[in-house]
C-alpha cells in the first residue's frame, strides 16, 4: 500500500470517527403535521386573511405568530394583540 493510500484511509477514518462523536440530538426536529395545522388555524383566527390587493395585510404578523406557535409547541395563551381594522 502506498503512502498516499494510507493517508487517504487515515483521513477517512478520522472523519468517520468525528462524525460519530458529534451529538445528533441537537438537530431541530420538524413540527408534526398536527401541530402545523393547529398553529395555522390559530393564526387565521388571530389574523384573518384580507382580500388580495388590500393595503392592510397582516402577512408579517401571521408569519411571526405561526413561528412562535411552532416554537411553543402550540401553546399560545393570549400572546397576540388584536389586529387593527379586523372585523369579526
Amino acid at each position: 500500500m502506498g503512502l498516499a493510500k494510507m493517508v487517504t484511509v487515515a483521513l477517512m477514518l478520522g472523519v468517520a470517527s468525528l462524525a460519530t462523536a458529534l451529538p445528533m440530538d441537537q438537530a431541530a426536529s420538524a413540527p408534526t403535521a398536527e401541530l402545523a395545522k393547529k398553529c395555522r388555524e390559530m393564526m387565521i383566527k388571530a389574523y384573518p386573511p384580507v382580500p388580495a390587493g388590500s393595503s392592510t395585510g397582516h402577512m408579517l404578523q401571521q408569519r411571526e405568530y405561526f413561528r412562535t406557535c411552532i416554537a411553543q409547541n402550540g401553546k399560545m395563551e393570549n400572546s397576540v394583540t388584536p389586529a387593527e381594522g379586523r372585523t369579526k
